[in-house]
């Protein structure tokens, strides 16, 4: 057989991921990643679904193996101790329509509220981009939905800060999920000055990072490099830290393994979290009037020093 004939015939039966990306007109090709790929393995069905595997072999786990570590937690319970609506809310109950999913997300809280940061001093801080709080994305999905947090562009690699002082109560590789991977950190009234217990939430972190369920945290604290992980549509994302913050009353939450969910909890505006004064629910803040939609963002100077000095809450980046 001449060589081009043997070329041809590969080239035949060759998988489509082996061929080159060819562009129709008005289209761009997505790029392909040629990094190592996390070992993830199909098991067999079970309870009627298809789960994934982390790892090879014996030391295969199950991406959705419950946070026995969360077991410990201050306030832990059950996933069946908290209402349907919040895990719509947080964005993990399947099976449901998602223009509902919408309804009951906004009910809880992911309304767009005209909050600006403005910070403090005139800094220059990494801003939020078009990637607004609670903005529709249904332009983005074939379906109905909201961007429940919003986006500050980094380039790849630089540090994410703790915005308070808390506890890592959640940590997620997000195999196959377009948050990618993701730490979640619990904080206190006493530690942040707000009446309600509140939640921050990184993700698309370059890679996990050293800490663990339970450890304790400083604000400014390095939480995370800035990457762009997670799965992607058509084009390639840039690099940037996607944030939101969720809060409630009391301290119970539960974490099966695949997310966070704070007991009656509601979505807040990241901008908000930095407020001094109330309201800080979505529905109150959107019919504010416009003099008072600018908040004073507190932040860390690249030196560790945070403006003002006495601040509990800063921004998620070092500013000048």
């Amino acid at each position: 057989m001449h060589l081009w004939q043997f070329s041809f015939i590969a080239a035949l039966f060759a998988p489509a991921w082996l061929l080159p990306a060819v562009a129709k007109d008005g289209e761009s090709v997505p790029m392909v990643s040629h990094e190592p790929i996390s070992a993830t393995v199909l098991v067999a069905k079970r309870d009627g679904k298809k789960r994934k595997r982390r790892g090879s072999g014996d030391n295969a786990v199950d991406a959705q193996s419950p946070c026995t570590a969360c077991e410990s937690l201050e306030g832990f319970v059950p996933p069946n101790e908290v209402t349907a609506d919040v895990k719509i809310m947080v964005g993990k109950q399947r099976g449901i329509d998602k223009s509902e999913a919408v309804a009951i997300q906004k009910a809880r809280g992911a309304l767009e509220t005209g909050l600006v940061a403005a910070f403090i001093d005139g800094a220059t801080c990494p801003e939020i981009d078009s990637e607004q709080w609670a903005i529709d994305y249904s332009h983005k999905r074939p379906f109905a939905a909201l961007h429940k947090g919003v986006d500050i562009p980094q380039p790849r690699g630089t540090p994410i800060r703790a915005i308070a002082a808390g506890m890592v109560v959640g940590r997620f590789l997000n195999d196959g999920d377009r948050k990618g991977i993701e730490v979640m950190i619990r904080h206190t009234p006493g530690q942040t000055g707000l009446p309600y217990w509140t939640y921050s939430q990184y993700t698309h972190l370059q890679v996990m990072p050293p800490v663990a369920i339970g450890d304790s945290v400083e604000m400014g604290q390095e939480i995370g490099k800035t990457r762009n992980t997670g799965k992607m549509g058509r084009r390639v994302r840039r690099d940037a830290l996607h944030f939101a913050i969720v809060y409630s009353t009391q301290a119970s939450l539960t974490n099966d393994g695949l997310f966070v969910a704070p007991k009656d909890g509601y979505w807040m505006d990241p901008n908000a979290f930095y407020r001094r004064n109330p309201p800080y629910d979505s529905q109150s803040l959107a019919a504010l009037p416009d003099d008072q939609e600018r908040v004073a963002v507190p932040y860390m100077q690249p030196d560790g020093n945070f403006v003002p000095a006495d601040t509990r809450r800063i921004w998620p980046y070092p500013c000048t």
